[in-house]
């Protein structure tokens, strides 16, 4: 395999790289990641067959340009993956383009070999490949939980060879002296191309499916939970609460279900308007989950009401429950200055005795208004 035949191909890898980075971002223009995924992979095309054209030839003005724009690209690469996991790009990352465009001048004047360039270009790629795998590591919160962050990082790891192999090469070069242009044997072709190209063609695939998945992953949530209060839906935990049902009389475990009704909520919608009741509904959702245990499904019926499951809770435990999640309420304040209360309706799953969601549904709604008879600001079962 000839460089020029390789480098060829990895003009062509990053050039379709970008399109379809491109062609993504003008499908979800708010997502800015694949906007800067796009300019990287435009830019460093660009800076290899500025670099091929060259022919290796020491020309200041084409190097410079050339592997200024592959670095500038990787900068963007890495600030991609930043944005992609909700952070900032860091402007000091341009000051790392700064300083090898002035040291690779400094190199070029005093007519350094192209092996010791390449130790230069090599050492700046791997420490801004460091950094994207830092950022994706940071990111997912530690080690790759899926089959696409370890391919993500596993092709980082895979670039990361390719430029110490260079860099190993480039000092064999120097050590014996030899004056030759680097590039002039098979192996040298291949770690120089080759595996950047797979590698490149791996971290660009797996940063697709990276936005893919976490795009699936939220719509998966959107569909299962309610925007406003950010609990489950109310088709959500109607299902969770069926197959809860169907597991306790299956293994004949205690079961209990709460529906809750904020007391007097026409009131907040009345005096301080709709945008005041929907603060009020999303911060007693809050109050909820927050009480609740953490095997507890929380979720908004509708309006103004809620519904919660509890496995596991028999009669003297919803006492408790019922008890706790009242007393908690009792404790907001809407405005920091507004009381708001709610009144609770339980059923218990009877014990050796058919009993359909409906049926449990019913009961607990039926206990809901009595604990609104009563006076509201308390529990009933």
């Amino acid at each position: 395999m000839d460089a020029l035949t390789a480098g060829t191909v990895l003009i062509l890898v990053q050039f379709c790289i970008a399109l379809v980075m491109a062609g993504v971002f003008f499908a979800a223009p708010t997502d800015k990641c694949t906007r800067y995924w796009a300019i990287s992979g435009s830019y460093i095309a660009l800076g290899v067959l500025i670099a091929i054209l060259n022919n290796r030839l020491p020309r200041a003005f084409v190097l410079l340009s050339g592997t200024g724009l592959i670095i500038a690209g990787l900068i963007y690469q890495w600030h991609g993956i930043l944005v992609f996991y909700k952070k900032q790009p860091k402007k000091w990352g341009w000051g790392i383009f700064t300083a090898f465009l002035l040291t690779l001048a400094v190199l070029l004047y005093v007519d350094a070999t192209a092996a010791q360039r390449s130790i230069l270009y090599s050492v700046t790629t791997l420490a801004l490949l460091g950094l994207s795998f830092q950022a994706i590591w940071q990111g997912q919160g530690g080690s790759p939980r899926t089959f696409v962050q370890r391919l993500v990082q596993g092709a980082i790891v895979l670039l990361m060879v390719s430029y110490v192999l260079k860099i190993g090469i480039a000092v064999t070069y120097i050590s014996e002296g030899r004056m030759t242009t680097i590039l002039s044997t098979t192996p040298e072709v291949i770690v120089t191309y080759l595996i950047p190209t797979v590698g490149t063609v791996l971290f660009s695939i797996g940063l697709l499916l990276l936005y893919f998945e976490r795009t699936v992953e939220e719509n998966r949530h959107l569909a299962t939970h309610d925007e406003l209060s950010k609990l489950f839906n109310r088709r959500a935990i109607v299902a969770a609460g069926e197959r809860e049902l169907y597991l306790s009389i299956r293994l004949q475990r205690d079961l209990a279900i709460a529906f809750i009704d904020i007391d007097l909520f026409k009131r907040f919608n009345d005096e301080f308007g709709h945008a005041a009741g929907d603060t009020v509904i999303a911060e007693v959702a809050a109050v909820l989950q927050q009480t609740c245990r953490s095997i507890d499904m929380v979720g908004r019926y509708g309006g103004e009401e809620f519904l919660v499951i509890l496995p596991g809770v028999d009669s003297q435990s919803a006492v408790q429950i019922g008890q706790r999640l009242v007393e908690a309420m009792r404790e907001y304040r809407f405005l920091g200055i507004h009381p708001v209360t709610i009144s609770i309706g339980m059923a218990i799953l009877p014990r050796n005795a058919e009993c359909s969601w409906a049926q449990l549904l019913r009961r607990a709604d039926a206990a809901l208004y009595e604990a609104k008879n009563m006076g509201r600001d308390r529990y009933c079962l």
